[in-house]
């Protein structure tokens, strides 16, 4: 359980409280700690989430700028046709 809940990012606290919980069979109050710590992942993550869609959106916004800007970068794309940078193709 101890390896589970450190895989799981859990403090060192967390860690002695849960132990502890369930130990003195109070196993509901042991799930009600590990809940609350996976809604602070799940915070996390979200948050991480609106960050790379953040940078998706600059991204696109650069690329369609940039194509805009660039007839030949943007002629060879339309023909499928990859020219220097590789925009939209995973190596720019």
């Amino acid at each position: 359980m101890v390896q589970n809940l450190k895989d799981a990012g859990c403090s060192a606290q967390t860690i002695e409280k849960v132990c502890r919980l369930y130990g003195n069979g109070q196993v509901q109050d042991a799930i009600k700690t590990l809940r609350k710590h996976r809604c602070g992942l799940m915070d996390s993550l979200h948050e991480s989430q609106e960050r790379v869609d953040c940078l998706d959106f600059l991204v696109w916004q650069m690329e369609k700028e940039y194509l805009k800007n660039n007839k030949k970068e943007r002629e060879a794309l339309q023909n499928g046709k990859y020219y220097k940078t590789g925009i939209n193709k995973g190596m720019g």
